[in-house]
């Protein structure tokens, strides 16, 4: 499934359905490990993830684009219910800006609803949708099933 894409007022909203347990789909955006996996467009060629996940802790991701170089941003946790719901103030530059990621389960799958705004133009907005959008893509790659082997 392909993330529903929604933009507002100098902000954005995507949708996506994973084949997955809430849970499992939490996991992976609870874990710094994990999510340096999945997170960044798909021409980000490095990410690197620090992350203190508790109310009021903080992260920082780097990553290396190719052919524009290095992104950074930071942010802070305001709000976590395991395993429904992340908060917190994602800080690019001069700009702060909130997101909130809802975890729905659905019968042993996940909607994952994240809505960002505080954006400081349309572009910017833009840009960090199409990175997000990228990166969910790449985080159901990794939730999908490994492929059954058939012996002869």
């Amino acid at each position: 499934m392909k993330s529903e894409v929604k933009f507002g007022e100098r902000s954005v909203s995507i949708v996506r359905v994973f084949d997955a347990p809430r849970p499992v789909v939490f996991g992976w955006w609870s874990d710094g490990a994990k999510l340096r996996q999945w997170s960044g467009c798909k021409e980000a060629t490095r990410c690197e993830v620090l992350m203190d996940f508790r109310v009021g802790g903080g992260f920082t991701q780097k990553m290396h684009i190719a052919g524009k170089g290095d992104f950074a941003f930071t942010g802070t946790y305001d709000e976590i219910i395991v395993p429904e719901k992340i908060v917190y103030r994602a800080q690019f530059g001069p700009w702060t800006t909130r997101v909130v990621v809802e975890f729905q389960e659905l019968g042993g799958r996940t909607r994952v609803a994240l809505t960002h705004e505080g954006f400081p133009d349309e572009a910017f907005c833009k840009n960090i949708a199409q990175g997000t959008a990228d990166g969910l893509e790449k985080l159901e790659a990794l939730l999908a099933p490994a492929p059954e082997v058939r012996l002869p």
